[in-house]
């Protein structure tokens, strides 16, 4: 087995397929085979299943997937690490977004890494924050933004803000509710739009709720927070999301917005990191950057959140 056949079989496995791997690669397909199934040989088992979903890796496929993104990614960060400071920074960094810090950070990343770092090719894959997650601990992404994680063992954690979740509704939603925070029995007589159960905002409301002694029935639940806003602007209830995620709405006057709770409601944001893979050079700098426009963004305005105190 060799650097080679580690690159190939990590390229079918992002790819899908052998086809749209052998085209990113500008390899020819049968080639792409040929090297799985002597990689198979050589290890006595499949790694990969084939399907209606395209490429899926085996349990030992993602066994091999973990060692050959560490071992490619250690092997691309010997020039820089060789090399020394003062050098370009180059490299793939992969990096997991939830869908409200991916509308806002996204474009910015993207910019300052191209501005500062050329020679890094960031690739963003946003998702809800469970999915990125299990993306981490498949070591799928280098860095992610997590949402208060209940399980931080085998991460490094640097809690970057704490933001705000609110209630909100279109103006002339009923009942009209005062100004002020919304205390938790009064939300959850509500006809609330929430995401499914064991989604992270949706435990985060549950689990207030129940400090409060009161259960949530949501009669709409949906996983997409443009969703959600699109529900309540449609005049089908009361949504509760990342006040930053509707700031835009509250201040056109489309949305009426309440603090949750009493005390508000807040979740704590971190970027993080495997603990047991050392960042190559560009995924530190891409760390930085990311870090450096989120706290921007609350100093700036731009995110209704409390920065933490600041760490590298």
């Amino acid at each position: 087995m060799d650097l080679r056949q580690l690159r190939y079989f990590v390229a079918i496995v992002e790819q899908g397929s052998f086809s749209k791997a052998a085209e990113a690669l500008r390899v020819a397909q049968p080639a792409l085979s040929q090297h799985l199934r002597h990689m198979e040989g050589e290890l006595g088992l499949p790694l990969l299943h084939r399907g209606p979903r395209g490429a899926v890796p085996t349990e030992a496929g993602e066994r091999l997937l973990a060692h050959a993104r560490t071992i490619l990614d250690q092997f691309a960060a010997i020039p820089d690490s060789v090399r020394g400071a003062g050098r370009p920074v180059t490299g793939d960094v992969r990096i997991g977004l939830p869908g409200t810090v991916s509308e806002i950070l996204s474009v910015p990343l993207i910019e300052a890494v191209r501005a500062e770092h050329p020679g890094i090719r960031l690739r963003i894959a946003e998702a809800m924050s469970g999915f990125i997650l299990d993306w981490l601990n498949r070591e799928a992404i280098d860095l992610a933004i997590l949402y208060n994680p209940a399980s931080p063992k085998g991460f490094v954690l640097t809690h970057v803000l704490t933001e705000d979740l609110c209630l909100f509704a279109v103006p002339g939603q009923a009942p009209a509710l005062p100004e002020g925070p919304v205390p938790l029995p009064a939300a959850a007589a509500l006809p609330l739009i929430l995401p499914g159960l064991s989604h992270g905002l949706r435990d985060l409301v549950e689990e207030a709720a129940q400090r409060s002694g009161v259960s949530v029935a949501a009669p709409v639940e949906i996983d997409s927070y443009a969703r959600i806003k699109e529900l309540a602007a449609r005049g089908h209830g009361y949504g509760v999301l990342p006040r930053v995620a509707v700031e835009a709405e509250i201040a056109s006057g489309r949305f009426r917005a309440w603090p949750l709770g009493i005390p508000p409601l807040k979740r704590r944001i971190y970027l993080a990191h495997p603990a047991e893979r050392p960042l190559s050079a560009a995924a530190a700098a891409v760390r930085g950057l990311a870090l450096g426009l989120l706290r921007d963004f609350v100093r700036a305005g731009r995110w209704t959140a409390e920065l933490a105190p600041e760490a590298d």
